[in-house]
């Protein structure tokens, strides 16, 4: 990573940190998107319930986006998969660990809550 990746991954930790604390206020996912929806929006941030989770879409720039995935965690509350989805300068998309700051698959995002 040169250094304005290694920059943008530290801003991708504390938003993964404050919408960890946002999602665990919840126990459900219809119960964050009552409560948060309107917010995410006027804040310019796209929710989708794809099923298993909900999808925080953040476009950065014309050309930069990342995605931050809500999970239920053990059946009791709501938290943040520490899989990211986001583009780099290249535009190049993939999953990046935000903990780890390694490249990993789609299907990590549900399993990460799992194990």
């Amino acid at each position: 990573m040169n250094l304005s990746e290694i920059d943008r991954l530290g801003m991708m930790r504390r938003r993964h940190a404050y919408f960890s604390a946002v999602a665990e206020e919840y126990g459900s996912f219809t119960d964050f998107i009552k409560a948060q929806d309107m917010w995410l929006s006027i804040m310019g941030i796209g929710l989708t319930d794809c099923g298993q989770y909900l999808k925080l879409h953040i476009q950065l720039s014309s050309s930069q986006y990342e995605e931050y995935y809500v999970i239920l965690e053990g059946n009791e509350y709501l938290t943040v998969s520490e899989i990211i989805r986001w583009n780099d300068d290249y535009r190049c998309t993939g999953y990046i660990n935000v903990i780890t700051g390694k490249s990993i698959d789609k299907e990590s995002i549900v399993r990460m809550a799992i194990y």
